[in-house]
């Protein structure tokens, strides 16, 4: 007799998100030789972008109070390493330790405490969740066509304070919620364009240098 499988439902994926300013964000492990845990997020959830070139100094790519455990206030400093302004995406890492040992620290305390999500494709024929404000996980479905992530028949509205949120399938990070759109018909539970995480992040994030 075939065993019918057990259908999967995000639990300690929850551990992953972190508040980032009036948003979200989760952890994954990039290259550890590059860059370590680092938090992804939406890029609109960043206060400001940094300044568009190289030569730029460590001290304006600081956000001051900008992360914290999920549901806290932000609290912990953070560095931008790579943000996409047109995709919405950013990727958040430790302060410079010599510089600011004390702020590198606490960040490290929060993202060793949290569990770091998988990145993954999206399988199109599946469900994935998203996570409601109450802390709750709730179905959606979701689709591309090469490009980004779009989010359709969710259980419940998609919301403001959800955005940097993991879309997660099969236990693995497949892209974040950056925009959700209304209507009479559909209320607040499709939205679209997201960042889907394979087409959107950095190769190098995951590679040797």
């Amino acid at each position: 007799m075939k065993r019918k499988r057990k259908t999967y439902e995000p639990v300690d994926e929850t551990k992953a998100v972190v508040t980032v300013g009036n948003g979200r964000g989760f952890v994954v492990e990039a290259a550890p030789w590059q860059w370590g845990r680092v938090v992804i997020t939406a890029a609109h959830c960043l206060p400001f972008l940094p300044p568009a070139h190289g030569a730029a100094y460590d001290s304006e790519r600081w956000y001051e109070a900008l992360l914290g455990p999920l549901g806290a206030a932000p609290t912990i400093w953070a560095e931008c390493y790579f943000v996409d302004p047109v995709a919405d995406l950013a990727i958040l890492g430790s302060v410079d330790n010599q510089q600011m040992p004390g702020q590198a620290d606490t960040y490290e305390q929060l993202v060793e405490a949290a569990v770091s999500l998988r990145i993954a494709d999206v399988s199109m024929d599946r469900a994935a969740w998203l996570l409601g404000l109450d802390g709750q996980w709730f179905r959606c479905a979701v689709q591309h066509s090469g490009g980004p992530l779009w989010v359709s028949d969710a259980n419940e509205d998609i919301l403001g304070g959800m955005s940097g949120s993991p879309i997660v399938q099969d236990g693995a990070a497949v892209g974040l919620v950056s925009v959700s759109s209304g209507g009479a018909a559909g209320g607040h539970r499709r939205g679209g364009p997201n960042p889907r995480l394979v087409h959107a992040l950095p190769g190098r994030m995951f590679k040797k240098p």
